[in-house]
């Protein structure tokens, strides 16, 4: 090796030393919470992201609440929301179970429907849904999403040798409550709010 070299080795590893040696000031480290797992049903896991995604809307109703409920109340929407997603996972897993789909055409049927019961046209509650702070791709979610529970429940009924045509409204709400008792027994469920 060269003398040449050799001394910028030198001078190299010395350079190394002192700044290893010379104290730095490091900035106090901020930990932020991009994402976590909130809940997990069977396999499938709700993230926070989502459920902030889904808590949107709801978050500035909550603005007209007084601040200093307003935490308590926040809290207990969230607890809502999670325990929501995980009866809609639990009617999802159902729904795979049992080859239970909802096309778009359904969908699309239900909303046309939604909007002729409420005398406006489907731009006009399309409309509403966007003043209440909802997408129309969340809108579609949603209507997605009771159509599962609502074919679900015909499945659950017929299997008890009943009909959603013969029940009331609270009947419809106990056997929902009752299928997703159900559910809930099938299936490791943990949530960690």
């Amino acid at each position: 090796m060269s003398p040449f070299r050799i001394t910028m080795a030198f001078l190299f590893a010395f350079g190394v030393m002192l700044a290893a040696s010379t104290p730095v000031r490091a900035e106090p480290v901020r930990r932020v919470v991009v994402d976590r797992i909130v809940a997990v049903v069977d396999r499938e896991v709700i993230t926070l992201v989502e459920v902030r995604r889904r808590a949107a809307p709801l978050l500035r109703g909550l603005a007209s609440v007084d601040e200093a409920t307003r935490p308590v109340a926040e809290a207990r929407m969230y607890r809502e929301l999670v325990s929501q997603m995980v009866d809609e996972r639990l009617i999802a897993r159902r729904a795979r179970m049992a080859s239970i789909v909802v096309a778009a055409s359904e969908i699309d049927a239900a909303i046309d429907s939604l909007a002729q019961k409420n005398n406006l046209s489907r731009d006009a509650l399309l409309a509403e849904v966007r003043t209440a702070g909802h997408s129309e791709a969340d809108y579609r979610d949603d209507v997605h999403r009771q159509l599962l529970l609502f074919k679900c429940l015909r499945v659950y009924l017929a299997g008890k040798k009943k009909g959603l045509a013969e029940l009331n409204d609270a009947l419809v709400q106990e056997a929902s409550r009752a299928m997703l008792e159900e559910s809930k027994r099938e299936v490791h469920i943990e949530v960690r709010l």
